[in-house]
């Protein structure tokens, strides 16, 4: 790393992906710190020689033994802990030395030190609650969340004709009759339906209800899409037209699909004595980015749902969860990405189901790029910011690039400001969402200047119009789209 840039790091203090110590602690203590920044999807490095509290950069005394306790922690850890370089850097700034540990980001892999899996929480590193591990292995592909069978549903709960058309599908592309003939038996064989050796009763499983259940919403409130047209480009001045979609996926795909191509104007123009009609937005770009969305997405994550956000210059598609362990955003943009679906039966049953939804399998990135490319459109823009969020720009404008990285404090660049209008404070938050992925109450305050009681009446406006939505409570809570 160059030193201005260390120098820069250090400038800004601790922070989720930065911890300092001034000497080498004991190495139960550099372990769990390192094994927290390989937990964590960004990783992070640990900075010894500067102060923790002050941030004063007073260098180590023994170059060596720094370098030592760090290498020995990491191999401490199970799996061992690996460094960004072959071992941890040696900067000199100023004629005082400090020792740099990069940990690259999460790969996948699960780490621990003395039988702990630890977690970094913002500028600490606990312990996981069992939530947080069944939430990674779930992430990860280790546990598969779909073949979970579902809590209080029974076999009844499942439309066994839907069963019997996808039977009479796979005979006919297949072209032979099926060897299993009893639709139940084919629920079970396909993991779409489950029993225990203990339980002769047979039980949906996650996968099956979201393909072939009566009501899968009441099951699992999560398996809703939720679609909200705005005529401006901020959603601060309330939505014109809400849907909340549920059913089986095919069934949550089409009425999406169907509200997205409503919605889109549609031009003309004229070729010879023919007028030809063409969307505003590729629409099979849109189906496809539904369909990604509806099929990967990360269903343990309860409580959410697939949003939809069509604002006038842009449609955003959010999709709850981040990619998969090894599914780096680069890799996606250029078409390198493996095919590494998070719901396997899923993906593979809807191969087979009518309505090509996954015709582009390991492609659909791709052949959202190419659609937008032939309308003469920017391409579309991946984000992670607490889940995989896909935009599509309407009209011939540059792409824009001003992400800027989720912090627990309004970047610096970002100027507190008083005497803005009510609007103007709203609208200026909803850019800081879209491009962080949410604020806070404190955020809020330092980003307009508001007061406590205006910042507490703004947020409150801004839920009630449906522009963002409240998550957590207490000193947690943050607001989102």
């Amino acid at each position: 790393m160059e030193i201005a840039a260390l120098e820069m790091l250090i400038r800004n203090g601790e922070s989720y992906t930065l911890e300092f110590k001034i000497a080498p602690p004991r190495l139960a203590e550099l372990a769990e710190r390192l094994c927290g920044f390989a937990n964590s999807k960004l990783g992070g490095s640990l900075i010894i020689g500067v102060a923790d509290v002050s941030w004063d950069i007073v260098g180590v005394k023994s170059v060596g033994d720094a370098v030592d306790a760090l290498v020995q922690a990491a191999r401490k850890c199970k799996p061992p802990v690996p460094f960004a370089s072959s071992q941890p850097q040696v900067i000199d700034i100023k004629g005082k030395k400090l020792v740099l540990a990069q940990v690259p980001p999460n790969d996948g892999i699960l780490y621990q030190a003395w039988g702990i899996y630890w977690l970094r929480r913002g500028t600490q590193t606990t312990a996981m609650d069992t939530e947080e591990l069944m939430s990674f292995l779930y992430r990860q592909g280790t546990l598969h969340w779909e073949l979970q069978s579902v809590s209080n549903a029974v076999l009844s709960d499942l439309n066994l004709e839907k069963v019997r058309d996808y039977m009479t599908r796979l005979t006919t592309t297949s072209g032979r009759p099926l060897r299993v003939t009893d639709p139940i038996e084919l629920l079970l064989k396909l993991s779409c339906a489950t029993k225990s050796s203990q339980d002769t009763e047979i039980h949906p499983t996650n996968a099956g209800m979201l393909l072939f259940g009566y009501n899968s919403n009441l099951f699992l409130t999560q398996a809703q899409v939720v679609a909200t047209f705005y005529q401006d480009a901020n959603g601060v001045r309330g939505f014109t037209d809400r849907k909340f979609i549920s059913g089986t996926i095919p069934e949550m795909i089409d009425e999406a699909a169907s509200l997205l191509t409503r919605w889109t104007p549609i031009g003309g123009h004229i070729d010879g004595f023919r007028r030809i009609d063409e969307a505003e937005l590729p629409l099979e770009a849109l189906r496809e980015a539904v369909v990604n969305a509806v099929v990967h997405r990360d269903y343990s994550i309860e409580g959410t749902a697939v949003r939809i956000f069509y604002y006038s210059d842009r449609v955003e598609i959010h999709n709850p969860g981040i990619l998969p362990g090894g599914v780096t955003l680069e890799a996606l943009r250029n078409g390198r990405a493996p095919s590494k679906p998070r719901n396997p039966v899923i993906a593979s049953i809807l191969k087979d189901l009518p309505g090509g939804y996954m015709e582009r399998v390991g492609s659909g990135i791709s052949f959202m790029i190419y659609q937008m490319r032939e309308a003469g459109l920017p391409d579309p823009e991946f984000k992670e910011q607490d889940e995989f969020v896909v935009t599509f720009l309407r009209g011939h404008g540059e792409a824009k690039s001003t992400s800027t990285q989720l912090t627990n404090e309004v970047p610096t660049a970002v100027v507190s400001q008083s005497g803005l209008t009510p609007l103007e404070r709203r609208e200026l938050a909803l850019k800081f969402v879209r491009e962080n992925g949410s604020i806070t109450y404190k955020q809020y305050r330092a980003l307009t200047g508001a007061s406590e009681t205006t910042a507490i009446r703004d947020l409150d406006a801004l839920v009630e119009s449906g522009a963002i939505q409240k998550v957590g409570k207490g000193p947690a809570t943050r607001y989102r789209l």
